[in-house]
């Protein structure tokens, strides 16, 4: 049996979902018995104005349709491919572990956010050759300052593959700059499933002014 899906608070006036793009689903059946992870799925999408409007606000929809695949199954549908917390924490120990890579990648702590998480920071350059100028520009690469914006973890990824390989355009810019990257800004809202905010309930992206270290310990 199709089942339609509708999700009635958009704000924004145009979408991807016009343009082909269609909602991810997981299934926990297909996980566990086809090894079968988030997969695009869905017919019939339409994104279009609603009849719904609060204080001067007009809403719109998104629907879709859906079969389920499987009887007595949990599935779970998403906007883009989840990039979690744990995700980038096996990512780094991978780096960590490996005898070259760890040898011009250092990870530190940057900070810890408001709920004790581990905010990283990596510092990305080839030692210098000895009696060679060490003075080196610094480039500063930072994402998920939106918990919900997983598509920039995903760039950040191959941001470090491409920066933590072997080619020699890879090498270098590992001797022309010193790169350092904050992969997670806002963990805590991550962590949560916050799509904006942060667990104080503000834009981080808001408060690159702010002099409340407290609140906002990654972003001071």
């Amino acid at each position: 049996m199709p089942y339609r899906f509708t999700i009635v608070n958009f704000t924004k006036r145009k979408s991807l979902y016009r343009h082909g793009l269609r909602p991810l689903l997981y299934s926990e059946v297909d996980a566990k018995k086809h090894n079968i992870g988030w997969r695009r799925t869905g017919n019939e999408i339409k994104y279009y104005k609603n009849n719904v409007s609060e204080g001067g606000r007009q809403y719109f929809s998104l629907t879709w349709t859906f079969q389920f695949p499987h009887d007595r199954d949990t599935c779970y549908f998403a906007h883009c491919y989840p990039y979690t917390y744990s995700n980038l924490r096996e990512y780094l120990v991978a780096i960590s572990k490996d005898p070259m890579k760890s040898k011009f990648c250092k990870i530190h702590i940057l900070c810890h956010s408001l709920a004790g998480n581990i905010v990283h920071v990596l510092t990305i350059t080839n030692p210098p050759e000895s009696g060679k100028d060490t003075k080196r520009k610094a480039v500063i690469l930072t994402a998920r300052v939106h918990p919900g914006e997983t598509n920039s973890s995903w760039i950040m990824k191959g941001i470090l593959d491409y920066i933590l390989g072997n080619s020699g355009k890879a090498h270098q810019l590992r001797d022309t700059f010193v790169f350092k990257v904050v992969p997670m800004l806002n963990p805590d809202g991550v962590i949560v499933g916050n799509h904006r905010c942060s667990l104080t309930g503000h834009d981080l992206n808001r408060k690159y002014k702010s002099k409340v270290k407290k609140c906002y310990p990654s972003i001071w």
